[in-house]
C-alpha cells in the first residue's frame, strides 16, 4: 500500500507539473492570437496610408478646395499609425521579413517627409510626393494582404493548439479524478485497516490487563512465598529478620518500647522424624505451627526460622510476662501429638533476649543473646527456658577461643593417650587396654573429652582429631612385646565419614599392627543418625579383622534389635549399672541379664565403672567375663606401660600397673 501511495504521490505531482506547463502553453496561443488584431493594425495603417494619398490628391487640385488642416490631421493620424507599427508584436511580425520591413521604413521615411515639410511643400513638391505614394501603393497593398492571411494561419494553428491542449487536460483531468478515487479507496482500507488495527489493540489491551492482574497476583504469591514458609504458613527467617529490624529502630529506638525475642527449638524432633518417617515429621511440624498461632494476639509476629527451629517477637511486654508467654509456649508445645492415630511427644527449648531503649541492640545482636540463651536452655538439665545473662556471652567467647586453641592443638600435636586397664574379672589378668585421649592444654591444663570432644564434632575436626588418636594407639600398640588388645573410641560423625574404613586399614598397614589387635568403640547414638550407613561401615570394618565394641550399653535406645541386627563383638555395660549393684538387687538382675544375653549371643561383655571391692565381688556371682574400672586401675600415660614393652614378663597381670 505505501508503494501504491507513493505512486499516487509521484502522479499529482506529475500532473501539478503539466497542467503548469499546459497552461503557460495556452498563453502563449492567446498571445498568438492576438497576431489578428496586429493584422488589423496594418490593415488600419495601409487605409489611412490610401486615405492621405487621395486626401493629398485632392489638396493638390486647388478646386477641390481641400483644406491644409484636413491633411495635417491626416497626416498626423498616418505618423501615428506608423508609430504603433514598430513597437509590440507587430515589430515582430514585421521583422520577420525583410521586405515587408523595408517597405515600412520607405513608408515611414516618405510620410516623415511629408510630415516635416507640409506647409513649405509647393504643388511641385507634393506631386513628386503622390508619385513616390503611388509607387508604394502594391507593397502596402501586398504588406496588408500578408499580415491578414498571416493572421488567419496563426489563429487557426493558435486554436488547433487549444484544441489539443483541452484533450491533454481532460486526460490529465480524468487522471487526476481517478487517482483521487483510487487514493479514497486506499483511504477507505486503510481506514479499515485501522479500525481492525484499533480492535486488535483493545483486545490486546484488554489482554494486558488481565495478564497485569494475574502477574500482580502472581507476585503478591510469590512475595508471601518468597516470605512465608511452605509448610507450617508462617512467616520465614527473612520476613522475621526484617521484622525485628524495624521493630528495634521504630519501636526500641523511638517509641521506648521493650522487644523481645523468643528462639524456640523442638527437643527430640530428629527422634520423631526417624522413627516415624519424614511424612509425619512434617505433620508434626505442621501441628506445632497450628499451636504457635493460638499465641498470635500476644505476639507480635511469629516465624519457623527453618527445621525444627522457630521463633517468636513480643512487644512492649515486661519480662515477666514474657516469661509467663514462653511458659505457656512451652506447655503447648509439649502435650502429646497425635499424627494419623499415632502417639508423639517432644519437647522444646527456649531462648529469650530483650532490649530496651536505654540498652538497644542491633537484629544480629540480639539473635545471638537469644541464641546464647537457647543453647543454655538445651544444655540445662531440668529447665527448658533462659533469658540472656551477659555471663553467657562470656561462656560462649570463651566457648570461642578454646575452638581456636583446638585448632592450634592440632596443629602442634597438643592431644595424648591414657590407657586403662580391662582385667580378667577371675583371674585379674590382663587382656586389653582402652586408649584414652586427653588435651593437654598450655594454658587450662588437661582437657576432659567430655569437653572437646563435641567441640571438635561442632567443629567438623573430629575425623583429623580421631585420626591422630588411632594412629598414636596403634603405634603405641605396636611397642608391647605382648600382644594385647587396644581399644579405641570412635565417634559416630568420624564412623560416618566417607572412607573411614578404608582409612583404619590405611592406619593398621602403616603401624603394621594385627587387625585383631584392635577394638573400636562406638555408642548406640550412631544407629539414630544412619542405622543402615551403620551397619554397612560396622560390617566393613569387621571384614578387616578387627573387633568393634558397642559402648555405653543401656544407656540410650538400647534394644533387643540392635544386638540382633548390629554385628557387634563387644558389649560395653556402662558404669551406671554398676554403680549401686553391690546393694540393689534391681541392678544386679540388669548386669546379670545383659551378660547371659551377651554370652548367649557369643559376644564379650566388659563391666565398666568398677571402683570398689564390693562390685566386683558381685560381679564375680554373676560371672562376667572382663571389668574395667579404678578398682584395678586407673588410666595411665604410655610411660607407665614399660613393663609391656619388656621381653622378659611373659604374665600380663595387673599388678604390673603398680610398677
Amino acid at each position: 500500500m505505501n508503494r501504491i501511495l507513493g505512486v499516487l504521490i509521484c502522479a499529482f505531482i506529475a500532473a501539478t507539473a503539466y497542467i503548469t506547463t499546459t497552461v503557460s502553453q495556452r498563453q502563449q496561443v492567446l498571445r498568438n492570437v492576438a497576431h489578428h488584431n496586429d493584422a488589423w493594425a496594418i490593415g488600419q495603417s495601409v487605409t489611412e496610408f490610401m486615405r492621405l494619398e487621395a486626401l493629398l490628391a485632392s489638396y493638390s487640385i486647388p478646386e477641390q478646395h481641400v483644406q491644409p488642416d484636413d491633411v495635417r490631421l491626416r497626416l498626423d493620424i498616418i505618423v501615428s499609425r506608423l508609430a504603433s507599427l514598430r513597437e509590440g508584436s507587430i515589430k515582430n511580425f514585421l521583422g520577420s521579413s525583410g521586405v515587408h520591413r523595408a517597405t515600412v521604413d520607405e513608408v515611414t521615411a516618405l510620410i516623415g517627409e511629408l510630415d516635416a515639410n507640409f506647409e513649405s511643400m509647393d504643388r511641385t513638391e507634393l506631386l513628386a510626393i503622390l508619385e513616390r505614394m503611388q509607387s508604394l501603393n502594391g507593397p502596402v497593398i501586398q504588406l496588408s494582404s500578408y499580415s491578414v492571411q498571416q493572421g488567419w494561419t496563426d489563429i487557426d494553428e493558435s486554436l488547433n493548439a487549444l484544441h489539443d491542449l483541452h484533450r491533454i487536460f481532460a486526460s490529465v483531468v480524468a487522471l487526476l479524478i481517478v487517482a483521487w478515487c483510487i487514493l479514497l479507496a486506499l483511504q477507505l482500507k486503510r481506514n479499515t485497516q485501522l479500525r481492525i488495527a484499533q480492535d486488535h489493540a483493545n483486545s490486546l489491551n484488554n489482554d494486558l490487563v488481565a495478564k497485569g492482574d494475574e502477574l500482580r497476583e502472581k507476585n503478591r504469591s510469590l512475595e508471601y512465598t518468597a516470605h512465608h514458609d511452605s509448610l507450617t504458613g508462617l512467616p520465614n527467617r527473612t520476613l522475621f529478620w526484617r521484622e525485628i529490624e524495624t521493630l528495634l529502630e521504630r519501636e526500641c529506638k523511638v517509641n521506648d518500647k521493650a522487644v523481645h525475642l523468643l528462639l524456640i527449638d523442638l527437643d527430640d524432633f530428629k527422634a520423631v522424624n526417624d522413627t516415624m518417617g519424614h511424612d509425619l515429621g512434617d505433620l508434626l511440624l505442621t501441628k506445632v505451627g497450628e499451636r504457635l498461632m493460638e499465641f498470635k494476639n500476644q505476639a507480635y509476629i511469629l516465624s519457623r526460622l527453618g527445621g525444627d527451629e522457630f521463633a517468636c517477637a513480643i512487644l512492649d511486654k515486661s519480662e515477666g510476662e514474657v516469661q509467663r508467654i514462653a511458659r505457656s509456649l512451652a506447655a503447648s508445645l509439649t502435650a502429646p501429638y497425635y499424627l494419623s492415630g499415632q502417639k508423639a511427644k517432644i519437647g522444646c527449648s527456649i531462648g529469650i533476649a530483650g532490649a530496651t531503649r536505654t540498652n538497644c541492640l542491633t537484629a544480629q545482636a540480639m539473635f545471638k543473646q537469644a541464641d546464647l540463651a537457647l543453647y543454655q536452655a538445651k544444655e540445662a538439665l531440668g529447665g527448658n527456658i533462659r533469658v540472656f545473662e551477659e555471663h553467657m556471652l562470656r561462656d560462649f567467647d570463651d566457648r570461642k577461643a578454646l575452638e581456636h586453641d583446638l585448632r592450634e592443638a592440632l596443629a602442634r600435636n597438643e592431644f595424648e593417650l591414657l590407657y586403662q586397664a580391662q582385667v580378667d574379672i577371675k583371674t585379674l589378668e590382663l587382656r586389653g587396654l582402652e586408649a584414652l585421649s586427653r588435651w593437654n592444654h598450655p594454658s587450662r591444663g588437661i582437657i576432659s573429652p567430655n569437653l572437646f570432644i563435641p567441640l571438635a564434632e561442632g567443629m567438623g575436626l573430629i575425623g583429623q582429631l580421631g585420626k591422630l588418636v588411632l594412629e598414636s594407639a596403634c603405634k603405641e600398640a605396636m611397642r608391647w612385646k605382648r600382644p594385647l588388645k587396644v581399644s579405641v573410641n570412635i565417634s559416630p560423625l568420624q564412623l560416618l565419614e566417607r572412607g573411614f574404613a578404608e582409612s583404619v586399614a590405611k592406619i593398621l598397614h602403616e603401624t603394621g599392627l594385627p587387625p585383631k589387635r584392635l577394638e573400636l568403640e562406638i555408642t548406640e547414638t550412631v544407629l539414630l543418625e544412619d542405622r543402615d550407613g551403620a551397619v554397612a561401615v560396622v560390617s566393613d570394618l569387621r571384614s578387616l579383622g578387627l573387633t568393634v565394641a558397642l559402648d555405653d550399653f543401656g544407656t540410650g535406645y538400647s534394644s533387643l534389635a540392635i544386638l540382633r541386627d548390629i554385628p557387634f563383638d563387644t558389649l560395653k555395660l556402662d558404669k551406671s549399672f554398676v554403680r549401686d549393684i553391690a546393694t540393689n538387687d534391681l541392678a544386679a538382675t540388669l548386669v546379670r541379664l545383659v551378660v547371659d544375653i551377651g554370652s548367649r549371643l557369643g559376644k564379650t561383655v566388659i563391666v565398666e565403672g568398677v571402683e570398689t571391692r564390693a562390685q566386683h565381688e558381685k560381679i564375680l556371682q554373676i560371672g562376667g567375663l572382663l571389668s574395667q574400672g579404678f578398682l584395678f586401675a586407673r588410666p595411665a600415660r604410655s610411660e607407665k606401660l614399660a613393663f609391656l614393652r619388656d621381653d622378659e614378663q611373659s604374665a600380663g597381670l595387673i599388678e604390673d600397673f603398680a610398677h
